[in-house]
C-alpha cells in the first residue's frame, strides 16, 4: 500500500511538473504553432511567423523566418496575432516573468526559458525562446538575444521585453520602429 501511494504521488507530481502543451493552427496561412500553459495562461510556444506589412525575416532570408519566426515593428505586432489571441500587455509579461522567477529564481529563469536545441537552455517550461535577434537600423543579435513586443505603448514608443546576456528577462521602452519577435497569448 505504501509503495502504491508513493508511485501514485510520483505520477501526480510529474504530471504537474511537465508543461501542458498543445497545437494551434493559424487559419490565415495554415501555419501550425506549438502552445504551452504557463501559470494559467496559454502562450504560443514559438515566435509568430505570419507575414504582414512591416515584418521581415532576419537579414531578409526565408530560412531565418522558418527557424526563428518573423520580426515585426510595433504597429505590425499589434495586428499580427490571429483571432482569439493577442499581443500580451506589459502586465501579462510581468505576471509571466514573476511566475518563472518565483519558480526557478532570477538567475535560473534565464536558462529555463531558453531553447534546448537552438540555444543553450533547458527550456523547462516548453516556451522555447530562440535567439532571433532584432532589427533597429540593422539586423543585430541573432544567436545572442531574444526580443518581444508587449502591446503597451508610451509616448509613441512601446515596451519591449529582452532576454539577453548576462541573464535577465527585462523590459525597456523602445522605439516603435524597432523590429522584434511576437509571442501571442490566448484571449
Amino acid at each position: 500500500m505504501k509503495i502504491a501511494f508513493s508511485v501514485l504521488f510520483l505520477f501526480v507530481a510529474l504530471a504537474f511538473a511537465l508543461p501542458q502543451t498543445g497545437v494551434f493552427v493559424d487559419v490565415r496561412d495554415g501555419h501550425e504553432y506549438r502552445t504551452v500553459v504557463i501559470g494559467s495562461k496559454t502562450w504560443m510556444a514559438e515566435n509568430l511567423d505570419y507575414r504582414t506589412k512591416e515584418s521581415e525575416c532576419y537579414d531578409g532570408k526565408a530560412e531565418n523566418c522558418k527557424k526563428y519566426g518573423r520580426l515585426y515593428t510595433f504597429e505590425a505586432a499589434r495586428k499580427a496575432c490571429p483571432v482569439g489571441w493577442h499581443l500580451p500587455e506589459n502586465d501579462e509579461w510581468i505576471r509571466f516573468k514573476n511566475f518563472i522567477e518565483n519558480s526557478d529564481g532570477k538567475e535560473a529563469a534565464w536558462v529555463s526559458l531558453k531553447s534546448r536545441d537552438k540555444w543553450d537552455g533547458s527550456d523547462r517550461y516548453g516556451f522555447d525562446v530562440v535567439p532571433a535577434g532584432r532589427a533597429t537600423d540593422e539586423f543585430v543579435g541573432m544567436g545572442e538575444s531574444a526580443h518581444f513586443w508587449s502591446s503597451t505603448e508610451e509616448d509613441g514608443d512601446a515596451y519591449g521585453w529582452h532576454l539577453m546576456p548576462p541573464g535577465d528577462f527585462a523590459r525597456d521602452i523602445d522605439p516603435a520602429t524597432n523590429m522584434y519577435s511576437v509571442r501571442c497569448l490566448r484571449n
